[in-house]
Order: structure tokens, then C-alpha cells, then sequence
């Protein structure tokens, strides 16, 4: 805070007599003495205690805080709404004394410093849209105060920064940087500011540069060694191991946290010895042996592993990252990476079961909050898939193969099979330490691992998913689904369970024959003898290979293993159904590192498929592309903004509708933000400002069909409950009574399968249950390689009528078993389905338009919409429930024109479809979901 001390004149007694006389005449008469008394007051009676306030609360949450040192460390240490939580009494209370100023010494000097307090301890309460609106008026209204004002721009980037604003924050750093020279006590943190601009766009010869520049500057002991450090990290990860070493040696050497200046010397010591691994490993072993480095003995583990690692030393790599885990009592941050480690390691080996439960439990051991968490969960969700894809690589390439042997040879070799893998179950079963040391190299002793029957692991796989599918019911003769019927089946489950008979824990005797003659012919019958179930299955394998290529692409980022996936894909199946974007993609990963090959599939999808839309894409890179972002920034700001209503926030949610409209311009806003806004009117207003809003949104939206029918609604209401709503304080209130036209739709927080405020008895939930996904090819909108979905949604040609009706005319029934799993039942209750391809996404702003849908359409109707997840990879949204097919088909044929309204996803994300109740009721996994979408496009969406 800059110094207004102002020097009062000496007044005699005489001439201070006459002064307070006349202010007692006049006190509203501005004089010079009313000013410096004011400025005495401000400055000494409430600034001061005001930013005491203020720097006590920030030094609290640098306390509270705690960096992670195995990632870039922030430059600043900011707060988040857990830190700020302690801290809101005293920064509420620091804001009232500054209100004070701004409200009551107007005649002083401090009134710029005021709002700046106010601006920052809105900031250091995590309200950043709030500090952002009060350091930009500082800046705008004091031109003449250029300290402060450098200072408000400072605090306003890193405000504009923890609230994604990235673009607004560059343009506040640099105009800081055009003063920079003149006014220099704001100088270090307006450079570090730019430092961590540069940071978070990976560009770390400028943020090594500003960091410097930063470090030069006058700014406190503190700022100096945390930027430091910072810099040696970005210089060791930039290949400056020299400067990195300088510069952590800088550290140890100054008064840095004891955790802090520990980390320094570990990654010192990496940089120190890099030609001699032995040495680098001694010197950070010998760190066990210090008792004050107790607490740091998973990261001196997790270093060791590393270096192993580095080495090419799996075996001791792995010894010393479960060491990590195993010492890890505090940190558990550490012990997350110590499997996230082991997760990496397992998956090139591969070995996906496992690779899979150390995701899991990375995952389990990190905060939601961690900035890699949701790629890791992404990499976790996806590996289930890819090991699901590699299964079913397997077991159709062996049961091709085995469609090629003689008919008693067949036989002959799958009996084998079965009697020895059901005797080396039970031999596992007995010796845990064998099963263990199996288990652990995933492969069996006898033959080619990849023939699926030779491998233990895929055929103790094989036998868990039979079951899956099958039920867990007893091994007898004639147990196949086509021979029972639901109810048999249903029975099955519920009545077999306890006393179910697993054939891996049976000894193999005579007296167990028919159960090894039962897996046999269920083996038997899966065989692709005749070319429709060789076409089935080359499809399935085709599906599997061009997700495997997607998850490379997408998720791991492995661009080599993905084109080396996509063309296996293209040489054993040249006219699979996915070619074409196999060729986009293949087009898109050569690019860079072979341009020619690139050309290659460029040239083939433009001469031989010219009216692809990839081909279009290729011409015209904002094809299909303009309205997609424009649709995906709406719908970001959508959900920002309903976040912000359904948290209570109303004064935030106004402000960043008013700002949208701001950089709107004269385009209106769509009307379902413009209603978002009226409901957060009328949470702070009376009914008058509401009923006025909610008319404008319907003169200004005439060819509305969603929002305006609906505030029609509410504004007969209004009308016929005038003098009621006229006595309110606020027309909304947030207990508003069930019945009542303004209620809100329900917010629903997940509880398990189904959502709390539903009716849960209206349904027969699905239990979800593991399962093999079985690929069918779907029709979606063509997106950017980087926002194609993997597993369930193919991105296949769709904006041309023609190649859609082809692709319908070649897609074969998964299973014969399909046509007596699911029913027709037309006049059974029905339900309308939303199939959403991502388990993570929120859809509550979609569900609160479907309400809004529902509300217009389908008043006092008993109509809901639940939500259910199957299997954490799919969420279900249904409607209903609706009387009948016909009456579902309607319902589907009036939502389906404003489905791209009410939903706040990608299009690309979802597909619509209708099911009666008894068909709804079998859907318990992926399978048995895609097996329905596959029967309903055959019965219903011909």
C-alpha cells in the first residue's frame, strides 16, 4: 500500500476554535480541514486495521496450503473456496471497514485504496468474478493514481486467471507491461504474472524469461526463493540441467521450508550425477538414513524408482515404487503417483487387469480436486475398455481359428481345453502362491498365450463373462437363454445365487461330466461355421481394433501404436465400416511425422470419396467445426451460469449473464439464459421486475418453443396470484411449496443408480453388472479426431442419406439371442431414453430442459425423468412412464427438434431412442444395452 500521509498545518488554539465552530455551522462544507481529518480517520482509523484484516487471512492461506513438488509448483499460492472457508469473517469484515471509506470518508484520498482492499478480499475469498469487477474499476477511475492502478491490474489477472479467463488476463498483464519502466514497485509480481501465463501455455523459454526478470525485481525474501525453485523445475524440464542445478543449489542455501529445500536437494542430486545412475542411487538411498527425513521416505522411494526406471530395471523399479506406497502414512498425493507409476508399467507389459486396478487405486488416493484427475480417470475408464477390446480381438481370432478344423478335431481340441484349464483352475484354487505368481505374469505354461484357449487368464475371463451373461445358474443340459424365458431366467438369479456352482472351484471328476459337455457346447455354438457368423465376427474384431486405435490417439496420446492399430485395421479388413475415418485419422497422425503418407490418405479420401464429409473437412477446416464451438461455448457458459443459480448465487450468476451480454453486443441471448436470468431476478426482487423480464424473453423470442410456452405458463400464473406475490419480499423464494408455478426443477444429486427426488417406484431399476461390450456401429456427427468418442459412438458418415442406408442395410444382428431377449410389447408402459456416451458428464442443466419440456407439455401428468449409470460408462436419462408405443413415439417425435436446445452437450455425445418396460428391465450392462439399441433400429427406427 503506497503511502497518502498528508502533513496537517499547525493550527494555534484560536484558529482550531474557530474551525470546529464553523464545522459545527456547517459540517457539509467541504474545507481543508474536513478532508485531512477524513484522510487521518481513513488512513490510521480503518485502512490500517482493514489490511490487517486482509494480510492475516493471506497469510493463513499460504499456510493452509500445500504445493506439490512433483509438479510445477504455482507461482503464486492462491486460494480456493476449502482454504477461504476459515477465513470469510475476517475478509467480511475487512470489506465492511473499506465500504466504510468508499461510503462515508468520500471526501479522502484512501477511496481507491478502499475498493482495492475490497477487490482483494473478494479475491482472497475465492469470489474472482467479484474481484475482477472491483480491481477494473480502481483501474478505470483513478487515472492518475498509476501505483495502484498497476497494482489493480496485477490482481485483476490472477483473479481473471483462477476464473479461466486466460485471454481478458493477457490483456490486463500486458497493459501492466506498458508502465512497467515508470512505476516499478508492482514490477516483480506483474512479471511473474506473465510468468504463469506462459506456464500454463507450455511455453517455457518466455516463463523462464519472466520468472528472471521477476526474481531481479524488488519483492520480498519469500516471493524470491519460491520463484526460484519454479524456475529450476521449468529449466530442468525444458533440457537446462546446468541452470537447474544453479538455481535448486540457491535454494538449499536460503532460509526455504524444510520441504521445500528436501525436494530441491532431491532433484539436485537427479541433476547432479547424470552420467553415473549407481552413484544418483546411493546418494538418495543415503537420504533413509537421516531421521529427519521420516516423513520423506515415500518420495526418497518414488525418486529410487524413478532412476530404476530410467535405467531400464523393471523388477527393482516396481520393488521401490510398492516400497513408496508402503511408507506413504501422510502423503497421499505420493502414494497416488507411486501407482499411477506401476499402472504405466503394467500397461506396457500389458497387462491391462492389473494396470486397470492400479489406475483404480490412483485414483482412490487422489483429491477430485488434483489438476490430472480427470485424464487419469479417463486413462482408468478407458483401460477396462481396452482390455474389453483385446479380449474380444482374442476370442474371435480363436474361434476362427478353430472354425477351420476338421469337425472332430474341433471337438477334440476344445474338450482339451476346457478339462485342462478347469483342472489348472483347481490347482490354483489350492497352491494361492501359484495362483499368485500366475495371476501376476498373466499368461499360461502351455502354447501361444494369444490363442485365446491357451491362456488362463482369457479363459478363467471367458468363464466369468459366460456366466455374466448367462446367469449364475446351475451347469445342466439345455441351459441356453433361447430355451427359458425371461421369467426362467429372472427366477434363476434370484433363487440360485447362494448355492451357485462355480466350475473353477468344482474338482474334475465323471460326475461333473455333463457340466464339461454344457461349457463345451456353449464353446461349440459360438464358433463362426457358416459366413454370417464369419462376417459377425470379423465385424466385432474390426470394432475392436478401430477403438483400440482411438484409445492410442485420444487418450494415451501414442501417435505411432495408433497408426500401426489403423493400418492392421485397413490390411486384414480394407472395407470395414469405419474406413473412412480411419483414413481421416490416419491423414491427421502422419502430418507431422510423415507428410508424404499424409498426402497419401489426404488424395484418397478427396478423389475417391469426395462427398465425405471428412473430405470436406479436409478442404474446408471450419466445416461442421463453426457451429460446434459456437454450440460447445454456449453450453459451457450455460452450465457456468446454472451452477451458479442452483448454488444460490444469484448476484454471480447476473453478473456473468450481464457480461455475456456485454460482449454480445446487439445479439440477444438465447432464451433459455435470458430465463436463468429472470429466475435469478426473482430471487432477489419483487414480482414486478420478474414479470417484466419474463416479458421481455417473450417478445423478443416469438418462434420459441421450449422457454416461451413455458413463461406463458408463469405469467398466467402470476396473474391469477397477484396480491400474493405482491406481498412478498422476493417473488422466488427458495422453500417455494411443491405446488407452486415458479418451483424450479428439482436438482438431483447422484445416490447410487437412482437420483434422490425421484419417484423410484414408478421404474424397475436395472441393476448394473460387469459385462463384455460388444461394438455396433451408430451414426453420429463428424467431429475433430481430438473429440471423438471411443467405445460406444463410431464416427461414421452422416450427413449423407445415402451411405447411412448402406450402413443400416450391412449391420448384422449382434446375436441370434436377440430376438427372444426383447419384446415388441406395444402396449406395455414405455419409456423415451436419452443415451449419453459419457459417464462423467454433469446432466443436470440437460435434465432441468427436459423438465422444462415436460412441465409445458405434459402438465399433471405423472411424466418424470431419472437417471441411471450403466456400468460408469453410460448414463441413461428416461422418460416416462408413457402409455404404449404410439404415445412414445409422439413424445420422442416433439422433443427430438429441440433436443439440441435442451441439451448441454455435444451432439455427438448422445442418441435418442424409445423401450417398452419389460425390454427396459433387461438392460443390465453394456452389452444388453447395445444389444437393444441393435434391436430397435431393426424393429423401430427402419
Amino acid at each position: 500500500m503506497r503511502s497518502k500521509i498528508q502533513v496537517i498545518p499547525c493550527f494555534s488554539l484560536l484558529s482550531l476554535l474557530v474551525v470546529l465552530s464553523f464545522y459545527s455551522c456547517n459540517s457539509t462544507k467541504e474545507t481543508v480541514a474536513s478532508r485531512n481529518m477524513q484522510n487521518l480517520t481513513a488512513q490510521f482509523n480503518i485502512l490500517f486495521n482493514a489490511n490487517e484484516l486482509i494480510n492475516e487471512s493471506d497469510r493463513n492461506i499460504q499456510l493452509a496450503h500445500s504445493d506439490d513438488y512433483d509438479r510445477v509448483i504455482s507461482v503464486f499460492i492462491e486460494p480456493n473456496e476449502a482454504i477461504s472457508q476459515s477465513e470469510l469473517g475476517k475478509l467480511d469484515e475487512a470489506i465492511l471497514k473499506a465500504n466504510k471509506i468508499a461510503n462515508e470518508k468520500s471526501l479522502s484520498m484512501y477511496v481507491d485504496d478502499a475498493y482495492f482492499l475490497i477487490g482483494k478480499s473478494n479475491h482472497l475469498k475465492s469470489n474472482f468474478f467479484n474481484a475482477v469487477e472491483y480491481f477494473n474499476y480502481v483501474y478505470s477511475n483513478y487515472p492518475e493514481e498509476k501505483e495502484i492502478r498497476q497494482a489493480a491490474l496485477t490482481w485483476m489477472a490472477r483473479s481473471l486467471i483462477l476464473s479461466d479467463r486466460i485471454e481478458e488476463a493477457y490483456k490486463a498483464v500486458d497493459t501492466a507491461l506498458k508502465y512497467v519502466s515508470i512505476e516499478k514497485k508492482s514490477a516483480a509480481y506483474i512479471y511473474a504474472t506473465r510468468a504463469q501465463l506462459h506456464i500454463y501455455a507450455h511455453e517455457d523459454d518466455q516463463a523462464i524469461s519472466f520468472l528472471q526478470k521477476a526474481i531481479k525485481s524488488k519483492t520480498n525474501k519469500q516471493n524470491k526463493i519460491r520463484w526460484t525453485y519454479l524456475l529450476a523445475q521449468i529449466q530442468q524440464i525444458n533440457g537446462q540441467p546446468k541452470e537447474a542445478y544453479i538455481n535448486y543449489s540457491k535454494v538449499l542455501k536460503s532460509n526455504a521450508s524444510f520441504e521445500m529445500a528436501f525436494n530441491a536437494k532431491l532433484s539436485a542430486i537427479s541433476l547432479e550425477n547424470t552420467e553415473n545412475e549407481k552413484n544418483k542411487i546411493r546418494q538418495i538411498t543415503a537420504l533413509l538414513k537421516d531421521s529427519k527425513n521420516v516423513d520423506f521416505h515415500d518420495q526418497i522411494y518414488f525418486q529410487i524408482a524413478n532412476n530404476y526406471l530410467d535405467a531400464q530395471n523393471i523388477e527393482k523399479a516396481i520393488e521401490n515404487y510398492n516400497n513408496s506406497i508402503a511408507s506413504s502414512t501422510k502423503n497421499n498425493i505420493q502414494k497416488a503417483l507411486s501407482y499411477q507409476k506401476l499402472a504405466e508399467i503394467y500397461f506396457k507389459e500389458p497387462d491391462y487387469i492389473k494396470t486397470k486396478a492400479y489406475y483404480d487405486s490412483t485414483l482412490l488416493s487422489l483429491p477430485d480436486t488434483y489438476p490430472d484427475y480427470s485424464l487419469i480417470k479417463k486413462k482408468a475408464d478407458n483401460i477396462e475398455l481396452l482390455a474389453d477390446r483385446y479380449s474380444i480381438i482374442a476370442k474371435e481370432d480363436t474361434l476362427q481359428v478353430l472354425a477351420k478344423l476338421p469337425e472332430n478335431e474341433r471337438i477334440g481340441r476344445v474338450t482339451s481345453i476346457i478339462e485342462l484349464e478347469l483342472l489348472k483352475a483347481q490347482v490354483k484354487e489350492n497352491t494361492p502362491e501359484s495362483s499368485a505368481k500366475s495371476n501376476s505374469t498373466g499368461s499360461s505354461s502351455i502354447g501361444n498365450t494369444k490363442f485365446y484357449f491357451n491362456n488362463s487368464l482369457a479363459i478363467s475371463q471367458g468363464l466369468i463373462e459366460f456366466k455374466k451373461r448367462w446367469g449364475p445358474r446351475k451347469l445342466e443340459d439345455n441351459w441356453r437363454r433361447s430355451e427359458k424365458s425371461a421369467i426362467d431366467i429372472s427366477n434363476s438369479l434370484a433363487n440360485n445365487s447362494a448355492q451357485d456352482v462355480d466350475p473353477l472351484k468344482e474338482s474334475f471328476t465323471e460326475n461333473n461330466r455333463v457340466n464339461i459337455d454344457s461349457l463345451k457346447n456353449a464353446f461349440l455354438k459360438l464358433i463362426p461355421l457358416n459366413q454370417e457368423m464369419l462376417s459377425i465376427s470379423d465385424e466385432k474384431i474390426a470394432n475392436a481394433m478401430y477403438d483400440i486405435g482411438g484409445y492410442h490417439r485420444e487418450v494415451s496420446a501414442d501417435t505411432s501404436e495408433a497408426i500401426k492399430i489403423y493400418e492392421q485395421l485397413l490390411n486384414r479388413f480394407p472395407e470395414n465400416l469405419n474406413k473412412l475415418a480411419v483414413y481421416y485419422n490416419l491423414y491427421r497422425l502422419y502430418k507431422f511425422t510423415n507428410p508424404q503418407r499424409s498426402e497419401n490418405y489426404k488424395d484418397l479420401l478427396l478423389n475417391k470419396f469426395p462427398n465425405s464429409p471428412f473430405a470436406k473437412i479436409i478442404l474446408d477446416p471450419d466445416y461442421n467445426q463453426i457451429d460446434d464451438d459456437e454450440e460447445l461455448a454456449f453450453n459451457q457458459f450455460y452450465n457456468d451460469v446454472y451452477n451458479l443459480y442452483t448454488s444460490k448465487k444469484y448476484k454471480d450468476a447476473l453478473l456473468a449473464v450481464e457480461n455475456q451480454k456485454t460482449k454480445l453486443e446487439d445479439q440477444k441471448i438465447p432464451a433459455q439464459l435470458a430465463y436463468l436470468n429472470s429466475l435469478a431476478l426473482g430471487h432477489i426482487n419483487k414480482i414486478d421486475i420478474l414479470e417484466s423480464s419474463f416479458k421481455e424473453i417473450v417478445d423478443s423470442n416469438p418462434e420459441d418453443q421450449l422457454i416461451v410456452p413455458l413463461i406463458k405458463l408463469h405469467l398466467a400464473y402470476i396473474d391469477s396470484n397477484r396480491v400474493e406475490l405482491s406481498n412478498r419480499v422476493f417473488a422466488l423464494l427458495d422453500n417455494d411449496h411443491i405446488d407452486n408455478m415458479f418451483i424450479e426443477e428439482p436438482i438431483y444429486q447422484k445416490t447410487g443408480i437412482v437420483e434422490n427426488g425421484t419417484n423410484e417406484e414408478s421404474i424397475k431399476v436395472p441393476e448394473s453388472r460387469e459385462a463384455i461390450v460388444i461394438s455396433t456401429a451408430k451414426t453420429q456427427k463428424i467431429t475433430e479426431p481430438s473429440t471423438q468418442k471411443l467405445a460406444n459412438n463410431k464416427p461414421i458418415e452422416v450427413r449423407q442419406l445415402e451411405v447411412i442406408n448402406n450402413l443400416k442395410n450391412e449391420i448384422k444382428p449382434q446375436s441370434s439371442d436377440m430376438d427372444t431377449l426383447f419384446v415388441l410389447g406395444e402396449d406395455n408402459e414405455h419409456y423415451f431414453v436419452v443415451n449419453v456416451s459419457e459417464s462423467s458428464v454433469n446432466l443436470s442443466s440437460s435434465r432441468f430442459g427436459i423438465g422444462q419440456f415436460n412441465r409445458v407439455n405434459y402438465a399433471g401428468n405423472s411424466i418424470k425423468h431419472q437417471l441411471i449409470s450403466i456400468e460408469n460408462q453410460n448414463q441413461l436419462i428416461f422418460v416416462g412412464p408413457i402409455n404404449g408405443k404410439e404415445a412414445a413415439k409422439n413424445y420422442m417425435d416433439k422433443i427430438s427438434p429441440l433436443m439440441k436446445e435442451i441439451m448441454k452437450i455435444p451432439s455427438s455425445a448422445y442418441s435418442i431412442f424409445y423401450i417398452n418396460n419389460k425390454n427396459f428391465e433387461k438392460i443390465k450392462d453394456m452389452e444388453t444395452l447395445e444389444l437393444y439399441i441393435d434391436f430397435y433400429n431393426r424393429n423401430y427406427n427402419k
